[in-house]
C-alpha cells in the first residue's frame, strides 16, 4: 500500500480539504444590520415589534401553509400543536421509532401516550402500515418525522388520517424547504412544526415556527402560545391555559436574513445531494437514503446512506465513520431508537401520566433499531460546497472500501 494510497486513518493524506467545506451557520451584513435595526426600535418582543411574526408570515409562505406564528423552540411547536388539537390525558399519539426525542417527549407534556411504531427500512421514515394497524379507539394524533428532510408518504398519511378522523402533525425540524407534489412540508397536516435550531437549515441558535391552514385551529394555538390569552381581550384575562412560548425579535430579524438566502442553498444542497446519490449508490455496501419521486425537493438537515458492513469486510459502521472523519468529511451521527432509550426501556416516562402508563419497556423496533446502527449522517453544510469538493465524498468511501481488510486488522 503505498502512501498515497493509503486511507488518511492509516497514515495516508486526506481526499478532502476541510477548508472546502463551508462554515455553519453562515451569516453577512444582512443579519448584523437586521439585529441594529430590531435593537433601534426598542420594541423587542414579539407583543410590540414585527420582526419574528413577519419571518414566520414569509416563512409560511415559502412553505405554502395560510398561517404562522413564531416559537421559542421546535419542541414546543409541536406541544402548543398538541394542546390545539385537545390532545391530553389518556389520549394516543402515534410516533416514529426513529426520531429525535423531543417528538416523544412532547406527547409526554400533554399527558398523553406515545405510541412508537417502525419506519420504512429504506426511506427511514413514518412506515403507513404500522401507523394503521397502531391505530386503538385512544388514538387522537399522528407525528409524521420527515427524517432528514425526506418526505413521508403524505398522500397516504393525509388520507389514513381523514378516513381514521385523526389529526396529522408533521413534525418538519429537518424539512425546511421540502416539498411535495408542489406544495411545502408542513402544509399537508393540521399543523406544521420547524425548529430553527443551531444546526437546522435555518437558524437564530434557538427558535421555531408553527404553521396550519386553519384559522381556527392557528387561534387556538396562539391562545397556548400567548400564555392562556384569548384575542381581543384583556390582557389580563387568562380563559385557557398556556405558556409564554414567543420568539424575541432578535431572533425574528437573523432569520429573516437567514430565509432571503435560503432559496439558493436549497437549490445546491439538492443538486449536490442528488450527484452523491449517483456516486454512492454505485459502491458495494452503500445505498442513499431513498427519495420518493413524488417529493420536489428535500431539506437536507442531513445526507444520509445506509452501511453494509459486509462489503467492507465486516468494519463497523463506528470505524467506517472515523475513517470517513479522518478523510476530512464531517459527520453527525444517526439517533438512537426510541424504543432503546433509557426513558422508555427503563419505565421513566410513566412519572409524566396521571392515567396507567401502558408498558413501553418491552417495545421492538427492529427496523428503527437497525438504521441507527446502520446509517451514516453528513453534515449539510457539506451540500454547500462545490460539486468537485462533493464528490471527493464518494472517493473517500471508495479508498476505504479498497482497504476494508486492513483497516479491521489494524
Amino acid at each position: 500500500m503505498s502512501p498515497s494510497d493509503r486511507p488518511a486513518i492509516l497514515g495516508g493524506s486526506p481526499i478532502c480539504d476541510v477548508t472546502a467545506w463551508p462554515r455553519w451557520p453562515q451569516w453577512d451584513a444582512t443579519e448584523r444590520d437586521g439585529l441594529i435595526a430590531a435593537l433601534e426600535t426598542g420594541a423587542w418582543w414579539a407583543s410590540d415589534g414585527a420582526a419574528a411574526q413577519s419571518f414566520a408570515d414569509d416563512f409560511a409562505r415559502f412553505q405554502g401553509a395560510g398561517y404562522a406564528l413564531p416559537f421559542t423552540n421546535g419542541t414546543h411547536t409541536m406541544e402548543a400543536a398538541l394542546a390545539a388539537c385537545d390532545v391530553g390525558e389518556g389520549d394516543e399519539v402515534i410516533v416514529p421509532g426513529l426520531t429525535f426525542v423531543a417528538t416523544a417527549s412532547a406527547v409526554l407534556a400533554a399527558n398523553a401516550v406515545p405510541v412508537l411504531v417502525d419506519i420504512d427500512p429504506d426511506a427511514l421514515t413514518i412506515d403507513i402500515a404500522a401507523v394503521d394497524a397502531a391505530i386503538t379507539a385512544r388514538t387522537r394524533a399522528v407525528i409524521a418525522v420527515h427524517l432528514a428532510g425526506n418526505a413521508c408518504d403524505l398522500d397516504a398519511l393525509v388520507a389514513l388520517c381523514a378516513r381514521r378522523d385523526l389529526r396529522l402533525i408533521e413534525d418538519c425540524a429537518h424539512a425546511h424547504g421540502t416539498f411535495w407534489r408542489g406544495r411545502g412540508a408542513g402544509s399537508y397536516g393540521d399543523f406544521g412544526s420547524f425548529s430553527m435550531q443551531q444546526s437546522k437549515l435555518l437558524t437564530a441558535g434557538e427558535g421555531g415556527v408553527l404553521m396550519a391552514n386553519d384559522p381556527e385551529l392557528m387561534e387556538r394555538a396562539w391562545s397556548y402560545w400567548n400564555c392562556g390569552r384569548v384575542r381581543g381581550r384583556h390582557w389580563y384575562d387568562h380563559p385557557g391555559y398556556g405558556s409564554n412560548l414567543r420568539m424575541t425579535e432578535w431572533q425574528g430579524a437573523v432569520l429573516a436574513a437567514q430565509l432571503a438566502r435560503f432559496p439558493a442553498q436549497n437549490r445546491r444542497r439538492n443538486a449536490n445531494a442528488r450527484a452523491l446519490d449517483e456516486r454512492l449508490v454505485q459502491i458495494p455496501g452503500l445505498a442513499p437514503q431513498r427519495r420518493d419521486p413524488r417529493m420536489d425537493s428535500q431539506g437536507h438537515f442531513c445526507f444520509v446512506f445506509h452501511y453494509d458492513d459486509r462489503e467492507f469486510a465486516g468494519l463497523s459502521l463506528r470505524g467506517f465513520e472515523a475513517a470517513l472523519a479522518a478523510e476530512g468529511i464531517p459527520l453527525g451521527v444517526s439517533y438512537p431508537s426510541l424504543s432503546t432509550l433509557g426513558m422508555f426501556r427503563d419505565g421513566v416516562y410513566g412519572a409524566r401520566l396521571r392515567t396507567s402508563a401502558p408498558d413501553l419497556t418491552t417495545v421492538s423496533l427492529p427496523r428503527s433499531e437497525h438504521a441507527a446502527r446502520s446509517t451514516v449522517w453528513m453534515e449539510h453544510r457539506v451540500l454547500l460546497a462545490d460539486g468537485d469538493a462533493v464528490g471527493r465524498v464518494a472517493d473517500a468511501a471508495e479508498r476505504i472500501r479498497s482497504h476494508a481488510a486492513a483497516l479491521v486488522r489494524a
